[in-house]
């Protein structure tokens, strides 16, 4: 009869070596998110507004079911200790630095559209990045205290006029992931700098009304560059201990930036970082007894590389998120979340104010879960002209013809088959350019009297659909072409003729090459041994990071070293080969790259430092050689698909938990790991760390209790009815096939009948 049952229930094959028991947060009713519950709004923005103005912005945000507003900007101290003040203030140091009102009509509006308003307690631009040093807290507690009172004096003018409408407090600066966060000491420091810090101003809310919300709206970066923690596991530590300090009341939230704008995360990494603070507010509330909540801040703009934040040449590159983009972080955060925030509607989404095809389409989303799928049609028609720019003569391009059913949003522009430039629709406040799509381009690198260029051009419309090519070679003959709209001059895309050379990126340092960057183009990659006729020794800091269309790599056996971050988050990463000259994989050399698989370490491979392979969910086995000296803390965390290290030396040094573990929530052996090994350091470490050695393996038995018993069966036997977990799931894979399914219990009853 339980064999029956078991037949019935068990309609699909259990994997157990990937598959994580953690439960799956609840989804709301709606298939699709159908509104946005507020946005930030910044004071410049809205300094012009009239009433015709404002009263069409707002019925905007009504319309997306906008029921809060954020105003951080009501006091800013500057770096130069001025102060840029947004209200009129009668408190001495704030007095001299009134800018203008850019309270009075917010609340007005709000106050006439029944939206509630966040206000902000004062900023200080350097960010109180200091915590957690004495000199740091000591300077927080002063300006805490000025928080204090710009809080206390925002109060008094504005609660009673507006009871309803002025809805809570807004703690403004924008903490982050760090480093400090990796070690227990950093935790313990930064989580008592920032409990004085909300303490403070937590008491001063509840002196003044303890009914009125707090909210802040920290960030993570998990491209790190060496400042910033990028691990979730330490960051759901951290959070869980600095939100478990802080006195949150009920009804207070933690709305963090999603980052994807900043290109500090994107949306494939975002799942895995909201739901690092669902796990941390409800640990942090169960310990605190309130309920803090937790929102979710999706960022609405596209920010540049570091070279093109710096405006060169007068051109503003933040672009707007496309409403594919939009949508998909709202979407994902949306299980995990009591809130849906935004920045900033007004500012990047408005059709006052930006292309009004952003709002449109996304009205669209909220009212039927679609987006509009058609591809735009690129430029049609080239002009080129000598024109002067910063004082001397340039190449400039106006495109035409470029068309969408929706918008076209912005303009790729390749040279000689690679990514070039760009061009991006500006806002009409706050911005460059106007709320269309740009059509006029300097190339301010084209030598005008001998150079021949090919140019292509590719276009996004607002939803995030993309064109094929069009291409227009410039040649000394025709750089004044004096063609117009109507021209059709532009020709179809090149096929352009790359060797793996062409994608890369080095250095010549000494005598030999370091791989220093890649264009991200191409999904598969062999590197050279020699490039100019040097050896190609190192695969440098960064020099694939996040390279998400990568899938395979063949490295040379001349190179010795891959450094810092070299391939980490390439999460299409299937295949690399370990070079035989290879001395050291450095920290965080492979971190997060899911589909990596089929690693063969080489004989003399010395050092495994750091999260090298920390999140290589697909790796099915590892042998340490015996050359190798140090495994580094988490080098093999989370690695979902490993069952077994092998372990050739006696010596080895592993530090903390550098392989078997697992972080849900909390740091645990791998269900099922085992370390094949005789003697030396690895045995030791089994034994320190409590994890079973091969030679000590007992087929079937499940319970890990060292016996083979009728235990084994009945645990089994509840666990595929889905009443039961097993403590090693290897044992009951009886038929050594990756999975545990009705046939490994029927050979388990066998053997013990």
């Amino acid at each position: 009869m339980l064999l029956k049952k078991l037949i019935s229930a068990i309609t699909a094959t259990i994997c157990l070596g990937v598959c994580s028991t953690s439960a799956m947060p609840t989804t709301a009713a709606e298939e699709h998110i159908t509104k946005v519950n507020g946005t930030f709004i910044q004071p410049w923005l809205y300094a012009t507004y009239d009433d015709e103005r404002w009263d069409a912005e707002m019925q905007i945000m009504k319309e997306i079911g906008i029921e809060y507003l954020i105003m951080g900007d009501v006091a800013n101290h500057n770096t130069d200790g001025t102060w840029t003040v947004y209200y009129p203030s009668e408190i001495d140091y704030l007095r001299d630095y009134f800018a203008y009102d850019a309270l009075e009509k917010l609340f007005y509006y709000c106050d006439k559209y029944d939206i509630k308003l966040y206000l902000g307690m004062g900023l200080d631009t350097a960010w109180n990045s200091d915590i957690a040093s004495a000199e740091g807290r000591a300077a927080n507690r002063e300006y805490m205290h000025k928080c204090n009172e710009i809080t206390t004096e925002l109060y008094n003018k504005y609660k009673s006029r507006y009871p309803d409408t002025y809805y809570g407090f807004y703690f403004v600066t924008e903490l982050y992931n760090t480093i400090y966060m990796d070690t227990d000491t950093g935790i313990d420091a930064y989580a008592e700098g920032l409990d004085e810090m909300f303490t403070m101003v937590i008491d001063n809310c509840n002196m003044l009304n303890p009914d009125m919300p707090l909210l802040f709206s920290p960030y993570v970066n998990i491209f790190g560059y060496g400042y910033a923690s990028i691990n979730s596991d330490r960051f759901t530590e951290y959070y869980t201990e600095v939100l478990s300090r802080i006195p949150f009341r009920d009804g207070d939230m933690i709305c963090p930036q999603d980052s994807c704008g900043a290109g500090g995360c994107n949306n494939s990494h975002l799942e895995e970082w909201i739901k690092a603070y669902r796990n941390a507010v409800d640990r942090s509330n169960e310990i605190r007894g309130t309920k803090l909540l937790l929102g979710t801040n999706a960022e609405q703009f596209i920010s540049p590389d570091a070279t093109r934040m710096t405006n060169p040449h007068g051109v503003s590159y933040v672009g707007t998120q496309t409403v594919d983009d939009f949508t998909e972080s709202l979407e994902i955060a949306r299980p995990y979340v009591d809130s849906l925030f935004c920045f900033a509607y007004p500012h990047h989404y408005s059709p006052y104010n930006a292309m009004p095809e952003f709002h449109e389409n996304f009205m669209h989303y909220l009212k039927t879960g679609d987006i509009e799928k058609e591809s735009p049609t690129p430029p049609t028609a080239v002009k080129t002209e000598i024109v002067t720019a910063e004082n001397a003569p340039h190449l400039k391009f106006s495109i035409y013809g470029m068309a969408d059913n929706t918008a076209v949003a912005q303009t790729n522009i390749y040279k000689n088959g690679k990514l070039y430039d760009y061009l991006v629709a500006g806002v009409k406040t706050g911005g460059s350019g106007s709320n269309t799509t740009q059509n006029q381009w300097i190339d301010y690198e084209f030598d005008i009297n001998s150079e021949t260029a090919v140019y292509e051009f590719e276009c996004i419309d607002v939803c995030g659909n993309i064109s094929q090519k069009s291409s227009y070679k410039v040649t000394p003959d025709n750089t004044n072409n004096l063609a117009d709209e109507n021209s059709n001059n532009a020709e179809n895309p090149v096929n352009w003729e790359f060797t793996d050379i062409d994608h890369i990126e080095y250095t010549i340092t000494g005598n030999s090459i370091r791989i220093t960057g890649f264009d991200n183009t191409v999904e598969s990659l062999v590197i050279p041994d020699k490039i100019e006729g040097l050896p190609v020794t190192v695969i440098d800091w960064y020099a694939f990071e996040n390279c998400y269309n990568l899938k395979s790599v063949t490295i040379p056996d001349t190179v010795t070293h891959i450094s810092r971050f070299a391939f980490a988050h390439c999460t299409a990463l299937e295949t690399v080969n370990m070079p035989k000259s290879l001395y050291s994989i450095e920290q965080y050399a492979f971190f997060n790259c899911p589909k990596l698989k089929g690693i063969n370490l080489p004989e003399n491979l010395a050092v495994i430092e750091q999260r090298a392979f920390s999140g290589c969910k697909s790796i099915t086995e590892i042998t340490i050689p015996k050359a190798c000296t140090s495994v580094g803390e988490y080098a093999f965390l989370n690695c979902d698909s490993l069952n077994t290290i092998t372990v050739n030396g006696e010596n080895t040094i592993f530090n903390t938990r550098s392989i078997g573990y697992s972080y849900n929530n909390g740091y645990g052996i791998k269900s099922g790991f085992s370390i094949d090994s005789a003697n030396g350091t690895a045995v030791e470490y089994a034994k320190e760390n409590n994890i079973r050695l091969k030679s000590n393996f007992i087929k079937g038995d499940v319970n890990a209790d060292s016996q083979f018993t009728i235990a084994d069966l009945v645990m089994l036997e509840k666990f595929l009815l889905g009443a039961g977990t097993l403590t090693d799931w290897q044992a009951g894979d009886l038929y050594n096939d990756g999975k545990i399914d009705v046939f490994d219990m029927i050979k388990m009853r066998k053997i013990i009948v």
